[in-house]
């Protein structure tokens, strides 16, 4: 079997220092515990790297040209760790390299918060960094040979060389500028929670003094950045270096911003050594991002260009930064988004143009499924979002956000056969809500798939069907909004920018061609609910669509067996069908459909799994009857369930660090005697299993029916079973945490084509987890 990543999602975590802007057109950031690497030209996560276990607080590509086109990194993260990581690019089986880890054992003892870096002589790197240890520690690395990465490839490579204690004073951000009097000594300013910077003087051979401290702001300092040229000072306070007198004073207050102002930074020197004026970029959680810059005759600051997001959807920016060439601007925000916009080549003024960039969930993902055409990925998470990715030409992009909730969610469904599509989804309440696709997805979606949207619609069905939906402030249902309906605003004037940005525009739905941009996300791409089910007395903890279209099953929390049943919902009335199932005495955690539709299999926290049988129509008053039930059949609590292909075995996953496989009993024996486990457990390298996941294509493979494993650890086995004991094989890839949900599909038939497998089975294989990622593997071979 050969495993390949064709698709990653994840946002960027919700820090000051988590994003920088890098060479070769590569961005890294923090997501989760992972350091993320985005290429903007591509519009894709080219690589996780997997090291800290903690959240990745600050990340830095490190200022050094390295031999063989090799480029470095550094991330710091709150288990106290910093890591150096190298990128060979002429390694295209593994590219990237944790080359040291600065622990705790010689480092901090505390979440790491900020780095800086400044490039010394001899090729040798000097690093800076913050932690909440209440402490400042400066690295420094050994001399390199004309680049060489090997003098950053060891532990040993680096050395401690200065520990400043500041108190109980924390620092939260840092800068390191060469003085421009004394090539030898370095100046380094911390910025800190008593509204103070702080600044330290290192001379040649010695270490760090403090020799000045700055009063002016009223909160805390977020962010700080020295000038690349050194052409700006002005008198008092001074401090003398090799004879020299450096003063130090404040230029100017810059006002515009209307809330926190979290990150400042300067842009790039042209390349071709050319003069330009020293432009400022500054990023607000008030939803903009402003360039600053001197008036040239007066030598006033001024705001002469803002971006940012009008919408009410959004919630502020976290960060930004300029590319090494200045032509683009980069912000992370509040919902983990990536937010870019570029100016064109050879225009040193214009507009900046917004640009298409790849975001994610910034919270756990719970449950996924393959929908609409079997092509695109719904996802739903905590951060209480559901999301819509697929291919667009070739290209993977999110292209829609049906809901915007108010609660976690916690499970969905995908109504298999449903025209037009349909989902059922629950979360931190009691309630189920069915939401249907609007007209302007499905014509964004042909689009996307280069088709020309379904103008087929008679007038009547055109306005039956709503064009999408809003959602009213505070507010947790989504309205259909139909073609013609006016969109719901204020009452006020300013419902468009006639009169100005200072009141937002009232978000349309409407079909988009190419990869939707964030702001058209968060705002126009709802989906309307057309039905809430009630019936629970607890939170919906999962759900299962029936193949055939006809029922939806559902299951809450439960501490009582009263609780803990299964409600049928007919997806024609949408009303509760019989009673409901009884079978467990604790919150059942998964539930499955058989492929055929003909049986039902129910897992649970009391270690129980139970199978129902259909019944003809008409027959009975429920239209399921338990046909077996297996008391205890995991040593701990059963977490996953998954039916095979044929339709007669199924396997169970279970906190014992174990998976097995039972047959259906024959027809016409018993309960639990006629259920005995077919295969021995299958070890699962002594770690929890949270998922599991049967490809259901097993006809159109060679190599047996393959069964997907998630680890609580974050990795994930792929089994090839022949239905012989002792038979099963594996490989694996890794998450950083739990693995919540495993999917498969096929890759459609213009994909495999293009690919040119030669008439092999290919599959792609979804998978989610704690860590806020998506990923999507295509599994060929088989």
């Amino acid at each position: 079997m050969n495993l390949e990543v064709d698709f990653t999602s994840i946002g960027c975590n919700r820090v000051v220092n988590a994003l920088d802007y890098g060479e070769g057109n590569l961005i890294a950031y923090g997501a989760h515990h992972f350091v993320v690497i985005y290429d903007v030209g591509e519009a894709r996560i080219v690589a996780t790297l997997v090291g800290h276990t903690g959240r990745v607080d600050c990340v830095k590509w490190l200022p050094i040209t390295l031999s063989g086109g090799a480029a470095a990194l550094v991330s710091g993260a709150a288990d106290s760790t910093i890591i150096i990581w190298l990128w060979f690019p002429g390694q295209p089986d593994n590219p990237w390299l944790a080359a040291a880890k600065l622990t705790v054992w010689h480092g901090h003892s505390g979440p790491v918060t900020s780095l800086a870096v400044q490039h010394l002589p001899d090729d040798r790197l000097l690093l800076a960094s913050t932690a909440a240890d209440d402490t400042v520690r400066i690295w420094e690395s050994a001399a390199m040979n004309k680049g060489d990465a090997e003098g950053l490839l060891t532990q040993d490579s680096w050395s401690l060389v200065q520990s400043i204690e500041t108190g109980a004073v924390l620092q939260h951000s840092l800068a390191i500028t060469q003085l421009p009097s004394e090539p030898d000594g370095h100046l380094l300013a911390m910025g800190s929670v008593d509204s103070s910077i702080r600044l330290l003087l290192r001379q040649k051979g010695g270490s760090f003094q403090h020799v000045c401290r700055l009063k002016g702001h009223t909160d805390w300092i977020r962010s700080l950045a020295f000038t690349s040229t050194a052409g700006r000072y002005a008198p008092q306070p001074t401090f003398v270096v090799a004879g020299n007198t450096i003063s130090v004073s404040m230029e100017a207050v810059l006002v515009g911003h209307e809330d926190w102002v979290f990150s400042a930074a300067w842009q790039p020197q042209q390349l071709d050594g050319s003069s330009q004026a020293a432009c400022l970029l500054t990023a607000s959680m008030d939803r903009t991002m402003m360039l600053w810059r001197p008036e040239p005759t007066a030598g006033l600051w001024m705001c002469e260009e803002s971006v940012g997001d009008a919408g009410a959807s959004s919630l502020g920016y976290y960060g930004g930064c300029f590319s090494p060439d200045g032509r683009s601007i980069l912000a992370h925000g509040f919902t983990g988004a990536l937010h870019l916009w570029r100016r064109e080549e050879g225009m040193d003024r214009g507009a900046w143009v917004p640009q298409h960039t790849l975001g994610g969930h910034y919270g756990a993902v719970v449950d996924m499924s393959w929908g609409v055409d079997g092509a695109c990925l719904q996802t739903v998470s905590e951060d209480q979002t559901s999301r819509i990715f697929t291919t667009c030409n070739g290209h993977w992009c999110e292209v829609a956000r049906p809901q915007i909730h108010g609660h976690d969610f916690a499970c969905m469904a995908v109504l298999p056969g449903a025209s037009p599509p349909c989902y059922a989804v629950g979360s931190e309440e009691k309630v189920i809500r069915v939401l249907e696709a609007p007209q302007a997805f499905e014509q964004t979606l042909a689009l996307a798939r280069g088709h020309a949207p379904d103008t087929t619609f008679t007038g009547t069905q055109v306005h039956e069907r709503a064009m999408g939906a809003s959602i009213a402030a505070l507010g947790l249902s989504n309205k259909a909004v139909y073609p013609g309906d006016a969109p719901a605003g204020s009452g006020e004037e300013g419902g468009n920018y006639t009169e100005g940005p200072d009141l937002a525009p009232n978000p349309t739905p409407s079909a988009v061609a190419g990869p939707p941009l964030e702001e058209h996300l968060a705002q126009n791409t709802l989906w309307p609910e057309i039905v809430k089910l009630y019936g629970h007395a607890n939170h919906v903890f999962c759900l299962a669509a029936d193949p055939r279209g006809r029922y939806l099953a559902s299951a809450c929390k439960a501490q009582a067996a009263q609780f803990a049943a299964v409600w049928l919902w007919d997806v024609a009335t949408w009303t509760p069908v019989g009673p409901p199932l009884e079978a467990h005495s604790l919150t059942v955690t998964q539930m499955a459909f058989s492929p055929s539709g003909q049986h039902l299999l129910t897992v649970s926290r009391d270690r129980t799994f139970a199978v129902f049988e259909r019944l003809p129509e008409g027959e009975g008053e429920s239209p399921f009857r338990l046909l077996g039930r297996v008391m205890k059949a995991h040593a701990r609590i059963i977490w996953a369930c998954s039916w095979a292909p044929d339709g007669l075995h199924f396997a169970t996953g279970a906190r014992d660090s174990s998976v097995k496989v039972w047959a259906l009993p024959a027809a016409g024996q018993g309960e639990a005697p006629n259920m005995p486990c077919y295969l021995p457990a299958i070890a699962s390298t002594q770690c929890r299993v949270v998922n599991i996941a049967w490809a259901s294509f097993a006809a159109q493979m060679a190599e047996g029916d393959v069964l997907a494993v998630g680890l609580e650890s974050g990795d994930l086995q792929l089994w090839s079973l022949t239905w012989q004991p002792g038979a099963a094989v594996g490989c694996s890839t890794r998450q950083c945490t739990a693995i919540r949900r495993l999917c498969w599909t096929l890759v459609p038939q213009e994909e495999a084509t293009e690919g040119g497998e030669g008439g092999t089975c290919a599959l792609r294989l979804a998978s989610c987890g704690e860590d806020h990622l998506v990923r999507v593997c295509s599994i060929k071979g088989l």
